[in-house]
């Protein structure tokens, strides 16, 4: 056997690459197919690299509505090495996929190096390979990593790997396949080029490879430079103004809002210990090979940048893994070196074991990854509680989730420029232009009527059931897409014309025969009495007659008998008893005028069409109406958990539906 190649045909290593590598690729499909990846990344990562099939600069739709080019941001050219890949299956899963893939093969240059370093110094080319087993399982099962992979697609948690691949050509001074692996780790974010000339400077200092690290510093140099104050520009419309104005934009956007960074000192110190602590009881013995990365983990630390962008569960320390691993294998190598070895006799050992400590290593990284990263290794990710495992929010695929993606496959029509809630847009990427309804940042959906223009389709969602567990309470919920719902009611360009389980389909200057009424008035009071009390609100009327092809029209006359309580919101939401996806959000009290703005003594009339869906059989179906507290994070299941309470759902009618 070469001694500077290490036998890859060790199961144990192969087994951790599958089993980890298997895991990390399932539950990123599980957040896709369950409806929780947003366009915000992974489906404008997707969507440019459509574009880039077609020959085009990796194009995506902006909210400020324009088409922009990757280039002009992290210039992350080698996206369009992906884009053969992505003409033979266009799915968005297909860059999980081989992100995880990626990401577990970087156990390989792990294994690799440390077997160098560490097992062959110890026994000689016979070695049991013990270091280089651990550090695999320390590199698959770390929590920065892990969480890389994890959050939607991105350059960094590419490049990763691609860096280990090019410190093993390192080690074994393999030059070319050193300049290769290089070169397309440079080419993912034009940031890497930061790490490339940390490496150069260790090749020079401590590696001794001074020409090869001068000439390694200064092909990072040239490239960052180039990418960042030329190939940026070029790509960057020129409303956007110069050279200088741009750089400093960007500056800005990560980190213009440094009185942040006193606010969240303490958060902040907490993400460090998570990115590094793992590591050090070894790795500080290493510092050279963790300075590298030092400077990117110090910038995402110092971040301001929008979403909190320090969080260790961000994608950006994905870049630092490598160094880490570095660092722990330099760290036990030198640790090695202090100890004596005497083959023909008894052992005298000096100062700390470096065996002790790698397993030491090896059982903190797996307790940090498995209290801190939503996988089956954590507890909480079988007890199910809000924001682990299976919920609805993360890996969770609901029956609601599986007619959503048949409704998109068979009804939202290919190609066309559309608008979407978040979690939609994702599964909409192929196409030129991808809206969202309401952006991330907004707090309502200001940008929408400015993107209407050019957009043939809207694909909002009333009933939206994602939610994210916050310290003062939660994100998303029911009502996160009611601005835009009214948006688009009350644009005469637009018209409702179909729907399924909440999720409405409007259409630019629609065949009016195909309109769907919405309509909302306040009427006389008649004295009638009330069919039922649903707390404030006595439901004066209601009616529900078939005007077409399992088309129906539903009228409500409401009485508002006392004010809500304030800060409460509550939503009406019918149902066809029995059937599944005929849930109906009664969008005149929902976005029209929401009811939470009726006043004490009004008396309206919502008069609403539905579609009851294509798979239900014939037979009669009840009618029920329920109302339910858009603030609870379980609204949009409409069940006993955010009903009113002290109310129950309502029999209307009974409703033929016919073949």
């Amino acid at each position: 056997m070469n001694p500077r190649h290490s036998s890859l045909g060790d199961p144990f290593l192969w087994l951790a690459i599958m089993l980890i590598g298997g895991m990390l690729c399932w539950l990123s499909f599980a957040r896709y197919n369950g409806f929780n990846a947003g366009m915000y990344d992974l489906g404008n990562m997707a969507q440019a690299i459509w574009s880039g099939t077609r020959g085009e600069p990796l194009l995506y739709s902006r909210p400020e509505g324009i088409r922009a080019s990757r280039l002009a941001g992290h210039v992350e050219i080698g996206y369009f090495l992906f884009a053969p890949l992505y003409a033979l299956w266009p799915d968005p899963r297909l860059l999980l996929a081989i992100q995880a893939a990626l990401f577990a093969l970087g156990a390989l240059p792990v294994y690799r190096i440390a077997w160098r370093r560490i097992d062959m110094q110890y026994g000689g080319e016979r070695a049991v390979p013990y270091a280089a087993r651990l550090l695999a399982l320390i590199y698959l099962l770390y929590p920065t990593a892990q969480t890389g992979v994890l959050f939607d697609f991105h350059a960094d948690t590419v490049a990763a790997p691609l860096l280990l691949f090019a410190l093993d050509a390192l080690d074994v001074r393999s030059w070319r396949w050193f300049a290769f692996w290089t070169a397309l780790a440079l080419s993912m974010k034009f940031y890497v080029a930061a790490l490339v000339v940390g490496v150069g400077v260790v090749m020079f200092l401590w590696e001794g490879q001074r020409r090869a690290g001068v000439a390694t510093a200064l092909a990072g140099g040239i490239y960052g430079l180039l990418a960042f104050f030329v190939v940026r520009p070029l790509f960057t419309p020129p409303s956007s103004g110069g050279v200088a104005v741009i750089s400093s934009g960007y500056l800005a956007y990560y980190f213009g809002a440094l009185d942040e960074i006193i606010a969240t000192f303490p958060d902040r110190l907490l993400n460090a210990v998570v990115v590094f602590g793992p590591a050090l009881l070894v790795a500080w013995r290493g510092w050279r090979w963790l300075l590298p990365g030092l400077p990117l983990a110090a910038a995402m630390l110092a971040s301001t940048g929008p979403g909190g962008a320090f969080d260790y569960r961000y994608h950006h320390y994905a870049l630092v893994v490598p160094f880490i691993a570095m660092g722990i294998i330099d760290g036990a190598a030198r640790m090695q070196r202090g100890i004596p070895v005497v083959r023909s006799g008894a052992t005298r050992r000096r100062g700390r074991s470096w065996r002790g400590d790698l397993g030491f290593t090896v059982a903190v990284t797996a307790i940090f990854s498995a209290l801190l990263v939503n996988t089956p290794l954590n507890p909480l990710f079988w007890l199910g509680g809000p924001g682990y495992g299976f919920d609805r929010s993360i890996y969770g695929i609901t029956p609601r989730d599986v007619r959503l993606a048949a409704f998109l496959a068979t009804r939202a029509p290919p190609g066309a420029p559309v608008a979407a809630s978040t979690f939609i847009a994702t599964h909409l990427v192929n196409r030129e232009t991808v809206y969202l309804v309401r952006y991330p940042f907004e707090a309502r959906a200001e940008r929408l009527p400015d993107l209407l223009p050019q957009v043939q389709y809207a694909l909002p969602d009333a009933l939206f059931d994602w939610y994210l567990q916050l310290d003062d309470g939660y994100g998303g919920g029911v009502d996160y897409d009611q601005d835009a719902i009214a948006i688009l009611l009350r644009d005469p360009s637009f018209a409702l014309v179909d729907m399924d389980d909440g999720v409405l389909l409007f259409e630019r200057d629609a065949d009016p025969e195909r309109i769907l009424v919405n309509r909302l008035s306040l009427i006389p009071d008649n004295g009638a009495p009330a069919r039922q009390q649903f707390g404030p609100f006595d439901l004066v009327d209601a009616r529900v007659e078939v005007i077409g092809d399992r088309r129906l029209r539903a009228t409500f006359v409401w009485r508002v008998r006392e004010a809500l309580p304030p800060g409460t919101r509550y939503i009406p939401v019918s149902r066809l008893d029995g059937v599944a996806g005929a849930r109906f959000v009664h969008l005149p009290g929902y976005a029209l005028k929401p009811a939470w703005e009726w006043q004490t003594g009004d008396v309206v009339e919502e008069t609403f069409d539905v579609i009851v869906p294509p798979d239900a059989l014939p037979g009669q179906y009840a009618w029920r109406v329920g109302w339910y507290d858009a603030r609870h994070p379980d609204a949009a299941l409409t069940d006993e958990r955010s009903r009113m309470a002290g109310t129950g759902e309502y029999v209307v009618t009974l409703v033929e539906v016919t073949p």
